[in-house]
């Protein structure tokens, strides 16, 4: 038999296919006057702002890996370049308004572990990030209207990805569904009302003390 092997196979392992990250680093990038002009019409001290990040993406063609004899063995020159985009939501009076927006571009030139193999297996590059509002003015002129000025502090990760498949020395049971679907039309508002516990604030709360009459 191929191998010697000439018996049953016995296993005591599971082996699983994941997304291996074989290197990750951290970045952080902070731009301190980012403007965003407001809908005219609104008065800002009336107004809600909230600020709501995607994740960042590294820009078609931007990505480069390179080799470099001042590097260590296993490790590639990292270029690339990201951008995040992001929406000012200003909630004034019941209404909505959604301003969209990107950050500067985030270049990236970066060391990571990116070891040479086999041409059929491939590594991926990815990156995923956080923004934070440091924080923000907003300033109103007669003419010009009001302008948001936002302070952001970017988390940048990038990642070295690699799909491979790993051995657990465990052998777990597969998950089974725990319930069967309710349909949506079977819900109704009373279900919950229906096991409710009777209040205990259904009367009003009682006096500690009685004061003498005409006192």
């Amino acid at each position: 038999m191929a191998n010697g092997f000439d018996g049953l196979y016995e296993r005591n392992f599971e082996c699983i296919l994941v997304d291996k990250v074989f290197d990750s680093c951290l970045k952080k990038v902070c731009f301190d006057d980012i403007k965003v002009q407001l809908p005219d019409g609104i008065d800002p001290n009336f107004c809600d702002i909230e600020v709501r990040f995607e994740n960042g993406v590294i820009v078609p063609g931007s990505l480069k890996v390179l080799d470099s004899s001042v590097l260590p063995e296993g490790c590639k020159r990292i270029k690339a370049t990201v951008v995040t985009n992001y929406i000012v939501v200003a909630t004034c009076n019941g209404k909505c308004f959604e301003i969209p927006g990107t950050l500067p571009e985030i270049p990236l030139d970066i060391v990571m572990y990116h070891p040479d193999t086999r041409s059929e297996f491939k590594f991926n590059i990815i990156v995923e990030t956080r923004g934070e509002v440091l924080d923000q003015i907003v300033e109103c002129e007669c003419n010009d209207g009001c302008i948001l000025t936002l302070a952001i502090g970017v988390f940048v990760i990038p990642k070295v990805i690699g799909r491979v498949q790993l051995k657990l020395d465990q052998v777990f049971p597969y998950c089974v569904p725990p319930r069967e679907c309710k349909d949506f039309s079977d819900v109704s508002a009373c279900d919950d009302f229906d096991s409710a516990a009777f209040p205990d604030d259904f009367y009003p709360a009682q006096s500690q003390y009685i004061y003498p009459c005409g006192q």
